[in-house]
């Protein structure tokens, strides 16, 4: 009877430690996910903001620091373009919401027109061939916008992405609508066009327009990843590296903001949580924790840690980067498992055993999320996310009330036991 009841007391007190865990998570989501965060972009350096918060997490947890980032930090810079006030567009009688109807290409220039210009309907499915695609750029004048219809028809033509087409387009603004879902980025470059994709659904039929884009391209825009670990109470000098990257694509304008509250608010919130847990409990093995800046620039961050290491990338045990992990009701799919065979296969096992997760997928290695660089230098690592949720990626849509948070208890567990066995 004794036993059973330590039993259950154990159990009762290990709910309860992971529901705080949880309830850590879901605040700090919420809080990186603020408008006073500005999207963890590039305007007004708002990720810096976050990255200042991540490093006092760091230390009320008690993490120390390397020597290579002190106060936790590991400083750099990067080119990136910047959309900071300005952004309207005005069809017919209808102003458009930047964001929910329409987007800028993220390597626009800037296009001011106060004044109500005609807009003028650019047919693309006539043009046959490079030749004449070429000469009809040639038509297009500095100061009037154009209706780019059926630019992928075009690019399918043509042999090329729709994207390499505007990049050679003459200083102007072009519409081009858009059936897919808006999916915005970040771009570290600049063409001379301002082009701005509008949902299909959102069109007006009118021909009249106002557009104020206004662009700033900053050339060495200042950035930061955020670094601290636990000591191992066995292996100090090898380590098992948890990796999530803490910025978004920020503000569009100055109301358009993309809060992205899965990518990766959760994977940064998470790995804080897994800060706080083995703070409390150290495994064999160190644990570091690098929240990694410049991802959506294209794994700047990370780039420029396997660079300039701040320990030996040698003492590198396992690296494992957390991104979208907000609803794992369909399980999780692990990057680079079918190269890093072994640690799927322990991943795999403890979730059998402890029936946690309804899938735990492979997958081969992708240049999708931090973990890349690393691989390509030679450090054995795997990217997890979660499979679940709306599919909100990428827009202003990505907050953390959209996110039901379902079974990241259970990859919380998966995570914990697995390094405690290493």
């Amino acid at each position: 009877m004794k036993r059973i009841a330590f039993i259950l007391i154990l159990i009762v007190s290990t709910v309860q430690v992971f529901a705080q865990d949880m309830n850590y998570i879901k605040r700090t989501i919420n809080t990186l996910c603020g408008t006073s965060f500005g999207g963890r972009g590039y305007v007004h350096n708002s990720r810096d903001k976050a990255a200042r918060f991540i490093a006092r997490q760091y230390a009320e947890t008690g993490l120390r620091t390397f020597a290579g980032a002190p106060e936790y930090f590991q400083e750099y810079t990067f080119p990136v373009n910047t959309f900071p006030n300005r952004m309207d567009l005005v069809i017919g009688k209808k102003t458009l919401e930047a964001g929910a109807a329409y987007i800028v290409d993220a390597r626009s220039s800037g296009f001011r027109m106060d004044e109500r210009s005609k807009m003028q309907r650019v047919n693309l499915s006539r043009v046959k061939d490079t030749a004449a695609w070429t000469k009809l750029q040639a038509d297009f004048k500095p100061g009037k916008v154009y209706c780019l219809q059926h630019l992928d028809t075009l690019a399918k033509r043509l042999h090329r992405s729709a994207a390499s087409l505007l990049e050679s387009l003459p200083a102007a603004c072009y519409i081009v609508p858009q059936h897919a879902k808006l999916t915005w980025t970040v771009s570290t470059g600049v063409i001379p066009a301002t082009v701005l994709y509008v949902a299909d659904t959102a069109m007006p039929r009118g021909r009249k327009v106002t557009v104020n884009v206004e662009q700033k391209f900053l050339q060495d825009a200042p950035s930061k990843n955020v670094i601290g670990y636990i000591p191992g109470t066995e292996f100090a000098d090898s380590f098992i590296v948890l990796t999530a990257h803490y910025d978004h694509l920020g503000k569009m304008g100055a109301r358009a903001i993309f809060p992205g509250a899965n990518d990766n608010a959760s994977g940064t919130a998470f790995n804080l949580a897994l800060a706080k847990y083995f703070a409390g409990k150290p495994p064999r093995y160190s644990v570091a924790f690098i929240a990694t800046s410049g991802e959506e620039a294209g794994l700047l961050g990370s780039q420029y840690y396997v660079q300039h290491p701040v320990f030996p990338l040698e003492q590198i045990k396992l690296l494992i980067n957390i991104d979208l992990m907000s609803d794992a009701s369909d399980g999780i799919t692990i990057v680079n498992a079918v190269q890093q065979r072994r640690a799927f296969d322990t991943l795999s096992r403890i979730n059998r055993s402890m029936q946690l997760l309804s899938a735990v997928k492979s997958r081969d290695n992708a240049p999708n999320s931090d973990h890349f660089p690393f691989t390509q230098a030679g450090v054995p690592a795997l990217f997890i996310y979660a499979n679940g949720g709306k599919g909100y990626y990428h827009d202003v849509f990505d907050k953390p009330k959209e996110w039901s948070m379902n079974r990241v208890p259970e990859v919380f567990r998966l995570l914990t036991t697995f390094i405690e066995q290493q």
